[in-house]
């Protein structure tokens, strides 16, 4: 047997047909780590009049994940479709390009996908099943544009055989040069607003949307819990950027998209990635520096828009048709 170098400890994901089922890994994503690791919550029990602990027990055993990587065009389809729902993607044209609308249902459940994840290597392997993300962050700016996130699971299985036959896709990243930012005072209004000249940096999460609930004598059981919905949004402190403190003043909801746009798929339809959503500002972060520019941060809730009916949409267009 040889040593475990860390190099070579590779991760595979497979879609599961039944949530917590083990299924084959066969899809190896080449932008994205997703790393499962053993979760315990245990205690030690020490009896009166004894100084050391008599023993320690195990109560509750699980797997989560990290999640971290580089966001691209086709790859994310598999984490938003866990995180979310997997849509049915529209074909563009009758090309090989499609589109893939995802959006979370605010008051019923998300039927997102569940995983089983392997990792390891020729010397040893293990695997979790019924993996869901439960948290995810995208980050764009003119440095870089990030994902981060977490997934939970149940228990991991040691000693298994990684999935031999392993497929991935040709990454499709989303560069800093593709970013463009809009604000505008409604939705209507996102489709016709002019590219905020000084936006510098947006991040995005939704995080703590799937816990474990623990009925006695079976496995732990994977609801949706309160999730967090948060961004953040870093501009100049010039008349557009300081008039977001009137917004804040007045409660009033302003309307956000990210859009990015790659290249060519066929025909005139692009790898594209654009998030709407509507948020209110809850902070106001401090003044600060950034390349000689001086920058205001706003901390936005992203609330439910009542006519829009949900309080996000991610669209992706990619050369992707079935997951």
């Amino acid at each position: 047997m040889g040593e475990k170098a860390s190099i070579f400890q590779t991760v595979q994901i497979g879609i599961e047909t039944t949530p917590g089922t083990p299924v084959a890994a066969g899809k190896k994503l080449l932008a994205t780590s997703i790393v499962p690791a053993v979760k315990t919550e245990g205690e030690a029990f020490r009896a009166l009049g004894n100084k050391y602990p008599s023993f320690a027990v195990v109560n509750k055993e699980w797997s989560e994940a990290s999640i971290e990587g580089k966001l691209t065009y086709n790859e994310i389809l598999y984490l938003l479709s866990s995180l979310l729902s997997q849509p049915t993607p529209v074909q563009q044209g009758s090309t090989s390009a499609y589109q893939w609308t995802f959006t979370s249902n605010t008051s019923a459940e998300d039927a997102g996908n569940t995983f089983t994840v392997e990792q390891g290597d020729a010397n040893s392997a293990w695997r979790a099943a019924g993996v869901k993300v439960s948290g995810l962050e995208f980050t764009f700016n003119r440095n870089e544009v990030t994902l981060s996130g977490s997934a939970i699971g149940q228990s991991l299985e040691p000693n298994i055989t990684l999935t031999g036959t392993v497929s991935s896709m040709l990454p499709r990243p989303v560069l800093p040069a593709h970013l463009k930012l809009f604000m505008a005072d409604s939705q209507a209004d996102l489709d016709s607003a002019q590219v905020t000249p000084r936006g510098f940096s947006l991040s995005w999460s939704l995080t703590d949307k799937n816990t474990l609930a623990w009925p006695i004598g079976q496995s732990p059981v994977l609801i949706e819990s309160e999730p967090k919905l948060e961004a953040k949004l870093s501009l100049a402190t010039d008349s557009i950027g300081l008039g977001l403190i009137t917004t804040m003043r007045n409660g009033a909801t302003k309307w956000f998209r990210v859009l990015a746009e790659g290249a060519i798929i066929a025909s005139t339809y692009k790898y594209t990635l654009q998030i709407d959503f509507p948020g209110q500002i809850t902070e106001v972060g401090e003044f600060s520096d950034e390349d000689g520019l001086y920058l205001v941060e706003y901390t936005l809730a992203m609330v439910h828009d009542a006519t829009w009916g949900k309080a996000f949409q991610i669209d992706v267009i990619a050369d992707v048709q079935t997951l």
